[in-house]
């Protein structure tokens, strides 16, 4: 049983980071809101939060887009599932604000 458990943990790793790079939506979305943050308070987004809580958030995020980049590339965007075309993310555009 503890081999079919290792059997099925490698084989789902080793699924989930086949394929393209992919939109990475959810590593994005998390660098979007930390580049809001950063531009209404620079000290706080680019010091105390980015220097511990912050990569440990982009290593659970591009974890889980490696899973979700799998179902975007076979089912979605490669053919002969998908349609042929790319998935892309489409950033926020932040304006800071004048003071």
């Amino acid at each position: 049983m503890k081999k079919l458990a290792l059997v099925s943990l490698a084989l789902l790793i080793g699924l989930s980071s086949m394929g393209c790079w992919g939109p990475q939506m959810v590593t994005r979305g998390l660098d979007d809101w930390l580049n809001e943050g950063y531009s209404s308070s620079p000290w706080l987004y680019g010091n105390s939060i980015s220097a511990g809580i912050i990569w440990f958030a982009f290593g659970i995020t591009s974890w889980v887009d490696n899973i979700v980049n799998f179902y975007y590339f076979w089912f979605k965007d490669a053919q002969p599932f998908g349609d042929g075309n790319g998935t892309t993310f489409t950033h926020k555009v932040v304006t800071p604000k004048k003071k």
